[in-house]
């Protein structure tokens, strides 16, 4: 045997078969991604997406188990996409020196999320009406953005609200402001630009949460 051809080593073999899973999963998401958008829940089959994704059926039931764990891939992606910098994200807008600004940054945040993700949810609503498990999704969304809203909120402008309105009261009115349904509704719906449905979600938030005049002193401006 040629010395200069050594054995490929177990370890690179498990490298190299992890990188060829992560790539397949990734043709996957993405081809039940643009199915899911162009034809619902219910036009979309595990079938079509094998066929646009290059792959067998049996890789996506041994991967997604089945249709309805290929939707719930598609939206925590959407949520969370490979590379994603959520958390460095979050830090840097904790470090603006007012909470008005942290709270139009965190506005920012949130909006660019929506804009990969609302989409999304409009299947997930138009499933919902016949899927009782995609009911049960929209429910798990629903309590880990409220969820990621409180740490966020906490971290962001607790010590800044308005006289009167509670912490929990905050949370769940920045929610429904920042809501996928609310987007959908000014942007696909009423026309609205991204630009003009993040600027009057900032508007309104700053004034339900931190009042319309100057925000009290929270500690951490300049």
């Amino acid at each position: 045997m040629d010395d200069s051809v050594k054995p490929q080593s177990p370890r690179y073999r498990s490298t190299l078969r992890a990188d060829q899973a992560r790539l397949t999963k990734r043709r996957v998401l993405d081809a039940a991604a643009q199915l899911f958008l162009e034809r619902g829940y219910t036009g979309t089959t595990v079938a079509a997406v094998a066929a646009a994704a290059g792959v067998a059926p049996e890789t996506i039931y041994a991967t997604f188990q089945g249709k309805r764990g290929l939707l719930e891939g598609v939206i925590d992606d959407a949520i969370a996409p490979e590379g994603d910098r959520h958390d460095e994200l979050a830090a840097e807008i904790a470090t603006l020196p007012t909470a008005r600004e942290r709270l139009r940054g965190f506005v920012g945040f949130c909006c660019s999320m929506l804009a990969r993700t609302s989409p999304f949810h409009v299947v997930i609503r138009g499933a919902a009406d016949g899927e009782a498990f995609a009911v049960a999704l929209r429910t798990r969304l629903l309590a880990a953005r409220l969820a990621d809203n409180r740490r966020h909120l906490a971290r962001l402008v607790a010590d800044a609200l308005r006289p009167g309105l509670s912490f929990e009261q905050a949370a769940e009115r920045f929610c429904a402001l920042s809501s996928p349904e609310l987007r959908h509704l000014v942007i696909s719906e009423l026309g609205w630009s991204p630009a003009a449905h993040e600027a009057w979600i900032a508007t309104v938030a700053e004034a339900e949460l931190l009042g319309s005049g100057p925000a009290p002193a929270d500690g951490r401006a300049g």
